[in-house]
């Protein structure tokens, strides 16, 4: 006899309004838990990542699919009154709204966080951005390239002194970034489990790489010294 494994967010729902990968990846590591992941996509074309054509399985892009497992999906049209009926019959019986939008378009859609929380005051909220949602540069995107540079990561990483910097080949912040978010999430679902009451996550790209810079923060911090490649001091 076969044993079913259930995860441990198995019962809880979540609404991901997320495309490309920060936001996806908080919905694959809540999805790989055993949440039901309703993945909503914007009609007609759906996430842009659906675009990344350089690699495919059976006609679909290999890496929306690596950061989309075990979602269910719907496309609608938030910009229609249709479409976002829709979505507010989803976040009836919803625990989790994830989104990565900028802050002025999901407000203006009327889906942020300020619109919805007495409506549903038991739902955990979870926006990623670029810089946060407060600040200067709240309502700027955000890219991992970007959000790489400004955190510091790039002035550690590259050929050696003299030479230009250089990002991580791989898309840290964005990864991170989802990491960080489904913690934050976790979290928040069990702080509910005495409240009853949801919350809003707040998490970002700029806060992911400040994050990941951190054992160089410290040696620079403590010795006045420059991070170098391999984490070591070196003079300015």
């Amino acid at each position: 006899m076969t044993e079913t494994v259930v995860g441990p967010l198995a019962g809880i729902k979540v609404v991901e309004l997320a495309h490309v990968m920060a936001g996806p990846v908080c919905g694959l590591m809540l999805a790989d838990l055993g949440a039901e992941v309703i993945k909503v996509e914007r009609a007609p074309h759906g996430d842009s990542s659906r675009e990344d054509s350089a690699y495919t399985i059976a006609g679909e892009s290999a890496s929306f699919m690596m950061v989309n497992r075990n979602k269910r999906g719907i496309a609608v049209d938030l910009k229609t009154e249709g479409g976002r009926s829709v979505l507010e019959r989803l976040l009836e019986d919803a625990d989790v709204l994830l989104e990565n939008y900028r802050r002025d378009t999901i407000e203006k859609l009327g889906f942020g966080y300020s619109s919805l929380k007495d409506r549903y005051p038991s739902l955990v909220y979870c926006a990623i951005s670029g810089f946060g949602r407060s600040g200067p540069y709240a309502d700027r995107a955000g890219f991992d390239l970007i959000a790489q540079g400004m955190s510091g990561i790039m002035s550690y990483t590259g050929e050696g002194k003299g030479r230009p910097p250089m990002k991580c080949g791989a898309p840290v912040t964005d990864i991170v970034a989802g990491i960080l978010a489904a913690l934050g999430t976790v979290s928040a679902l069990h702080q509910r489990t005495t409240t009853g009451k949801g919350q809003m996550v707040d998490t970002s790209l700029l806060e992911a790489g400040i994050v990941l810079s951190y054992w160089q923060s410290a040696i620079f911090l403590a010795g006045g010294g420059v991070p170098g490649p391999m984490g070591s001091a070196h003079p300015l």
